[in-house]
């Protein structure tokens, strides 16, 4: 049975070190490019409820105004 040197459980040791770093620099990045999305996704959201709130009462006004035209221009058709 192979018995491991000293050396060889230290580097072992070091490049288990260095994977859990690299895991925790992944992890980091990966925390920061999801805030980045959260905030992207957020001013997204905000820019729609924005327009939505012109759009929805210009739209039903207009749709109001449409049907109130198209009332008025029909023709009278006598009983």
């Amino acid at each position: 049975m192979d018995r491991y040197t000293f050396e060889d459980l230290l580097e072992w040791v070091v490049i288990g070190l260095l994977i859990v770093v690299g895991v925790l620099v992944a992890l980091w990045l990966g925390g920061w490019l999801m805030v980045f999305l959260g905030k992207l996704f957020l001013a997204v959201a905000s820019l729609i409820v924005a327009l939505l709130k012109f759009l929805i009462p210009a739209l039903l006004i207009a749709g109001v105004l449409y049907l109130i035209l198209r009332a008025l221009s029909k023709p009278q058709t006598a009983a």
